[in-house]
């Protein structure tokens, strides 16, 4: 039997049809809870409303349509304030899975490009995701003193330091973008492992094969434990890898941890 992280062989009708329904589901509802709660965020100034309405009803609906049950393990207590959530990145439906399962006032770091996109980027503008542009330099370590700024306000960040969806279900080589930012905010960095979400939605195919996805949340990482960002995110990772394995999951490759020189701060949602 392949391993929950294995990507399925084979597109049967159905999943591809699942996949277009899920696609058109997510994208058709987010238009409808942003345009509700469009005028509670412009009166107010805050996206409490569609942060709820993501959290409690568009991401549910959209992992029920998947036929994704979802299962949650914490092996310690999450922090009561901010924190940066580091986690492997399987599957286009991680962020629906990540925020049903982390309840605290969370935000992505993001790819510039979602921000394009017509209602959903509107919506990730004005609810405060952090925008990331991993061409450009510049504009990357710009958007990592903007998250910063967000941590010390009391918002939490999750971000996926493999800046890219695994292919095989193993955990990737990191970017040191994220591990930076959790240092210059002075907040702990949790190690959060995904499991299964491979095999639900498989990279570079527009396809749902219904199954469990499991999320599994570690001891946080205190920044000034390791003052060297290199060592943080090498002791983050081998944390994810040692929960990926011991739930079920294919683990990653321990020594090859950091990810090769570029546009730092690539972790993204999507």
């Amino acid at each position: 039997m392949a391993p929950p992280d294995a990507p399925p062989t084979g597109s049967p009708p159905g999943a591809r049809l699942r996949g277009w329904a899920v696609l058109a589901w997510a994208a058709l509802s987010m238009a409808a809870l942003f345009l509700a709660s469009l005028p509670a965020m412009l009166a107010t100034g805050r996206p409490d409303l569609s942060l709820w309405f993501a959290r409690r009803v568009w991401s549910p609906s959209s992992l029920r349509l998947a036929g994704v049950r979802l299962a949650l393990r914490r092996t310690a207590p999450l922090p009561e304030g901010p924190a940066v959530y580091a986690s492997n990145h399987e599957s286009a439906l991680d962020v629906f899975a990540l925020l049903v399962s982390i309840p605290r006032d969370l935000r992505f770091v993001a790819k510039r490009e979602l921000f394009r996109i017509p209602v959903f980027g509107w919506y990730l503008r004005l609810a405060g995701f952090v925008e990331v542009d991993r061409r450009d330099r510049t504009q990357a370590l710009s958007s990592l003193g903007a998250a910063a700024g967000r941590l010390r306000g009391g918002t939490s960040l999750v971000v996926f330091p493999e800046g890219t969806r695994s292919r095989d279900g193993r955990v990737g080589p990191f970017k040191r973008g994220p591990f930076v930012l959790a240092q210059q905010a002075s907040v702990p960095v949790v190690p959060v492992a995904l499991i299964g979400a491979g095999a639900v939605t498989p990279k570079a195919r527009i396809e749902v094969h219904p199954g469990t996805i499991l999320v599994v949340t570690g001891e946080p990482v205190d920044p000034a434990a390791w003052p060297d960002k290199n060592d943080l995110l090498r002791e983050v990772r081998r944390r994810i890898i040692a929960l990926h394995r011991a739930h079920g999951g294919l683990g990653g490759d321990e020594e090859d941890a950091v990810a090769p020189p570029g546009v730092e701060g690539a972790a993204r949602a999507g």
